[in-house]
């Protein structure tokens, strides 16, 4: 049986997130471009960590795969466990992690954790560095009218006059969701960061796993105004991607399509993640809805002193710019 092979069973008797789903990965990164490092003792498998491998200007990088929110290491605990064993359970495993990814030739090694794992202190022993962020979490939405008790006063003001515009609800074919969805890129000068080939992989993927969907809000000239992708997995509904087109973004009808996210989490007895954005003004938005703000690491370490000195010149100039 080979890593991959032993990891899906794996994943079969112990919950991890969506992120870290064998198919998740073969549909993001393709099967050739990813594995699984696995921690044993005797046969069984108490944690893993599965990795996305990718060549970046002739360097050899372990990084995050796109429109992936955190891989990293996912953990077996002992359920009875006190907080000190499994403290030590978890710096055993890292430690094993770091020996073996020392001996892989890499020039860097970046992965995001995701906001459950919080004991990032055996990455720093062994001289990793952490990037700390944010996303935004409602980790309760059993109670709707609790949950939009905590909107602010801003939100619910937007959401009056959005759902005025809102004709419907509705699921989005997967190539009009692409095109209407690169809109938002190109409003901006920007491309759309992902392509439609990796888009449609990750559609099927998940359509065949019951773990997406995608929905728009039409107005009622029958046009999208905004839209989303929802991805699942045991203990989360999460806000992949998705926004207001740029047409029709002073109809405000992107917060309602998010509510209505919230409101798939809660049919589904899940919490919901925003999955937070480092950006100014769209952390802001996530904020109105009342989530919890949430920390996880980026932790990384760079293997090869030539990248250390091409970042330290780019800060250097970025400084001297400012």
């Amino acid at each position: 049986m080979t890593n991959k092979e032993a990891y899906q069973a794996f994943t079969k008797t112990n919950p991890v997130s969506i992120y870290c789903q064998s198919w998740w990965m073969d549909a993001i990164c393709g099967p050739e471009n990813w594995d699984v490092w696995i921690y044993r003792k005797g046969d069984e498998i108490l944690a893993a960590m599965p990795y996305y491998m990718e060549l970046r200007g002739g360097y050899r990088y372990i990084t995050k795969a796109p429109l992936t929110q955190s891989n990293g290491i996912v953990f077996r605990y002992d359920p009875h466990a006190k907080l000190q064993k499994k403290a030590s359970f978890e710096e055993k495993v890292i430690d094993a992690a770091v020996a073996w990814l020392a001996e892989q030739k890499l020039d860097v090694y970046e992965q995001q954790y995701s906001h459950t794992f919080t004991n990032w202190q055996p990455f720093f022993w062994n001289r990793f560095k952490c990037i700390l962020r944010y996303t935004y979490v409602i980790a309760d939405t059993a109670d709707l009218e609790t949950v939009k008790a905590g909107y602010s006063a801003k939100l619910r003001n937007d959401m009056k006059k959005g759902i005025q515009h809102i004709a419907s609800f509705e699921p989005l074919d997967p190539d009009v969701f692409y095109r209407e969805h690169e809109k938002i890129y190109t409003k901006q000068g920007l491309s759309c960061p992902f392509s439609y080939d990796l888009w449609m992989r990750l559609y099927r993927a998940c359509m065949d796993h019951n773990s997406g969907t995608t929905l728009c809000i039409r107005n009622h000239e029958g046009q999208i105004s905004s839209l989303a992708f929802f991805v699942w997995d045991s203990s989360y509904v999460y806000l992949l991607m998705g926004g207001a087109i740029p047409a029709h973004s002073a109809e405000n009808t992107f917060s309602c399509l998010v509510h209505r996210g919230i409101e798939l989490a809660s049919q589904k007895g899940l919490g919901f993640d925003f999955e937070g954005s480092m950006i100014k003004r769209i952390a802001k938005a996530f904020r109105d809805f009342g989530g919890i703000p949430m920390p996880y690491y980026r932790i990384r370490k760079i293997y090869n002193p030539e990248i250390i000195r091409k970042e330290a010149e780019q800060e250097a100039l970025e400084l001297e710019r400012s």
